[in-house]
């Protein structure tokens, strides 16, 4: 291999001696590439040089020969070499060094073509601001305006710096403030009844107080407990005959409380009969009243009374 590549080498000299080489925007005609190093045929020819080709031919990698056309070959098979397939090399001849990137492009051109792509990115986020007019686009294009660091860029980013200070935001988005919304509503009594072998209803007047008559009830029957429906989840507190207990309602608005719980020792946990109770009702002026105090988890509280009459 060693002997085909320095043959090439010396076949070029007599065809490089009569061509000016050029390597600017990439490498010349007449170059060499092995692996990571590139030289100029007339550079790599010199006997001078030998030991410097001969090491870079020892640390392998595929050799490429850059003809006077301009065109790439592929030194082993002697067939045309993709421009793709040329790596990032150190290009060296008699008097420089400059470095390529891969797929020959020098690295200051490389570094204008990233510049140029910036330039042009962060013109048009400018552009798009100016039309919209939105927050967000000017916010963008500002931020991409900011990202040109490069001295050559500094006169762009000034100009499309003030282009984006005489933009005026005409959409400022308002932002929406939730507030909290605050319960300032008390429980409603919405039902009474009283199971007496069956629910009997208690009346609603005007003021949300009930009343419930036992006169139609016979004596046999046992009320065994009271029921209320209220307008959301609360406690009931209940004071009865001087007796005061607080029972839960619960998400439906439902309770049930057994009439044991209600009047103590005068019902068993069975209940009360009708005919016991009015006997009771006619010692305390033939009815008894209960003060209901509904709370919500908020703390809004209402009273109601709940009058169970003999008649």
């Amino acid at each position: 291999m060693n002997k085909k590549i320095i043959g090439s080498f010396l076949a070029s000299v007599m065809i490089a001696s009569t061509t000016t080489i050029s390597a600017f925007a990439a490498m010349g005609s007449g170059t060499v590439v092995i692996g990571t190093k590139a030289f100029d045929l007339t550079y790599a020819n010199d006997p001078l040089n030998f030991k410097e080709i001969n090491s870079a031919i020892v640390d392998g990698g595929m050799v490429y020969v850059k003809d006077f056309n301009g065109k790439w070959i592929n030194n082993i098979n002697g067939l045309a070499a993709e421009i793709s397939s040329i790596p990032a090399v150190i290009y060296k001849n008699a008097t420089q060094k400059i470095s390529f990137d891969a797929a020959d492009l020098d690295a200051k051109v490389t570094t204008t073509i990233n510049s140029a792509a910036q330039i042009l990115a962060a013109t048009q986020a400018v552009v798009k601001a100016e039309i919209s007019k939105v927050q967000a686009d000017v916010d963008a294009a500002n931020a991409s305006v900011i990202a040109l660091a490069n001295a050559e860029q500094s006169k762009i980013r000034a100009d499309l710096l003030s282009r984006l200070n005489l933009i005026k935001v005409t959409n400022v988005t308002t932002p929406i403030v939730i507030t909290p919304t605050v319960d300032v509503t008390a429980p409603i009594l919405n039902s009474v009844s009283l199971t007496i072998g069956q629910p009997v209803l208690a009346t609603k007047d005007a003021s949300g107080n009930f009343k419930v008559s036992l006169a139609t009830a016979k004596a046999t029957d046992m009320f065994t407990d009271l029921k209320l429906n209220t307008s959301e989840k609360a406690t009931a507190k209940i004071t009865c005959l001087g007796r005061t207990k607080t029972f839960t309602i619960n998400d439906a608005g439902d309770v049930t409380i057994p009439v044991s719980e209600l009047l103590g020792s005068y019902a068993s946990a069975a209940g009360i009969s009708v005919g016991t109770l009015k006997g009771y009702l006619g010692l305390l002026g033939n009815s008894i009243t209960l003060n209901a105090t509904l709370t919500d988890a908020a703390g809004n509280a209402s009273t109601k009374t709940i009058v169970i009459a003999a008649n």
